[in-house]
């Protein structure tokens, strides 16, 4: 065994994951420094991020312009013809892509050793025959990833491919309008998703490699002057902004002080007006007792005396009907225990009663 295949585990259980992890991470980083960008930079951006999706019918080629989560639908161009002049075919955008009929693409599902993941598409060409009726020079393909297994040491793959005669023949339709073709895959069998090949042969995919090669160089150089940037200025910043909140600190220490100062003294007001407050609730006042006597007494009867002290009224006076003098003062709402202090004594020469009644007051009416 070679020390390639002997590392190889390690590299698909360590290394493997880490690759998804970092293209997670730029993914997420970039999306955050282009929403940084100014708005009319991220639309031209947006703009360059498009894709042109060329879908070949039985004659024609319908163009649509998007995402693969949303794309609108521009016009179609016929299949057989040459390209016309002023049609309106967008140029600046991030790919072209070809999608072939979904009955022109083939797919086998196969499970390999392990260690064919390191030469995986030689080794597909090595046994092609095997698993289709094709050789690999009658055929593109590709191939999808779908599962890694260590404890068994094998993977399945899907293999993807096409006969060489349809994708050429759908490739010089397409450059009879002028557009220069990126991608080759088509829909899965439900058509709803793009599979994620590209039947494109490769050395039709050399030139623009070589150009997105230079170009992510170029982006990796600029994140790094960026990241660079990105540690060094929240430093700075971190040790202006601990001298300002120092000084700021102080500053704020001083005020809550003289706040605490003016809370205890509001404090101190606010339980003295609560006092006043809660002792006027609970003293009734001469006033209200007075007219509520007035209110309930009847006509023939008359007081020469009443006395208030604390919750205690004292009522002396003649009633023509002392003996329901009681009942009436018990209904109040503002009396109760009401009964005669002494005995009730008939005045000589009238019809009237001298009558000392007492009562307990419970509540004022202004409660």
């Amino acid at each position: 065994m070679d020390v390639k295949s002997a590392f190889h585990p390690l590299r698909v259980r360590y290394l493997v994951p880490l690759i998804v992890r970092l293209r997670g991470f730029w993914a997420w980083w970039s999306g955050e420094m282009l929403a940084m960008l100014p708005g009319s930079v991220q639309e031209a951006i947006a703009r360059r991020r498009q894709k042109l999706f060329i879908e070949a019918g039985d004659a024609n080629l319908r163009l649509r312009l998007g995402a693969e989560e949303g794309t609108r639908e521009l016009f179609s161009l016929p299949l057989d013809e040459s390209g016309d002049k002023d049609a309106k075919i967008p140029r600046g955008v991030q790919q072209s892509i070809l999608l072939m009929p979904v009955g022109k693409v083939l797919v086998r599902a196969l499970t390999l050793p392990l260690a064919a993941e390191e030469n995986l598409r030689e080794v597909l060409a090595f046994e092609m025959d095997q698993h289709t009726p094709f050789t690999p020079d009658q055929i593109y393909y590709d191939f999808i990833l779908r599962n890694r297994s260590l404890e068994r040491r094998e993977i399945t793959v899907d293999l993807v491919y096409s006969p060489r005669r349809e994708v050429d023949a759908l490739l010089e339709a397409v450059a009879r309008h002028g557009i220069d073709v990126d991608v080759v895959t088509s829909r899965s069998r439900d058509g709803t998703n793009l599979r994620s090949v590209n039947l494109l042969p490769q050395e039709r995919r050399r030139s623009r490699r070589l150009l997105e090669h230079r170009l992510n160089l170029a982006l990796a150089a600029v994140c790094l002057l960026l990241l660079a940037f990105a540690v060094t200025v929240p430093i700075v910043q971190k040790d202006r902004a601990i001298l300002e909140a120092e000084s700021l600190v102080v500053t704020a220490a001083a005020e809550a002080r003289e706040g605490n100062k003016i809370r205890r003294e509001l404090e101190r007001l606010a339980a003295a007006s609560r006092f006043l407050y809660e002792k006027k609730q609970r003293e009734v006042m001469a006033v209200e007792v007075i007219n509520e006597v007035s209110r309930i007494l009847p006509d023939h009867t008359w007081l020469t005396r009443l006395d208030l002290s604390g919750n205690q009224i004292q009522l002396q006076g003649q009633s023509e009907a002392s003996s329901s003098l009681i009942a009436i003062i018990e209904a109040s709402p503002m009396f109760e225990n009401a009964a005669f202090a002494s005995p009730v004594v008939q005045v000589p020469g009238t019809e009237s009663d001298r009558f000392l009644l007492t009562a307990n007051i419970i509540r004022s009416r202004g409660q």
